[in-house]
């Protein structure tokens, strides 16, 4: 009795906790489609001197993260564990002429590095498909 206890607890925890290839708010009849449910989350990362990175664990529907690059940045693979189709990540990038923005790991796709030009700011998309986080835009001003 207790193995089975066990199992089930270790399956409803695997499920319970694992990316989602369906919406936050729901398809079906009833259920929320009003945004009122959805969460936001700010985080914000700091870039000190050298090759810097981080691993980002989005868990809401929109995710803004903000940096200052100082040379370079990479975003490692992010977690998507807590991740659902069609969350929302943006990225504002700011700092000066020549400072990159990399993404490196299998969980994004990506058209690759970000140089930032004289305007200082870039702005990136993504948007979750259920399985890895896709560039949607990007503007480098």
């Amino acid at each position: 009795m207790k193995n089975i206890l066990l199992v089930l607890s270790v399956l409803f925890a695997t499920v319970a906790f694992s990316q989602s290839t369906s919406p936050r708010w729901g398809t079906t009849a009833g259920r929320d489609n009003s945004y009122r449910g959805l969460q936001l989350k700010k985080i914000t990362v700091t870039d000190e001197a050298g090759a810097d990175s981080t691993t980002l664990a989005p868990s809401a529907y929109n995710t803004l993260v903000a940096v200052a690059v100082l040379d370079s940045f990479t975003f490692k693979s992010p977690t998507v564990t807590k991740c659902s189709q069609g969350d929302e990540m943006t990225l504002l990038c700011t700092g000066t002429s020549g400072d990159k923005v990399k993404f490196t790991g299998t969980n994004w796709v990506s058209t690759g590095t970000a140089t930032l030009s004289s305007g200082l700011k870039a702005i990136i998309r993504f948007i979750f498909d259920g399985a890895k986080w896709v560039e949607a835009s990007r503007v480098v001003q």
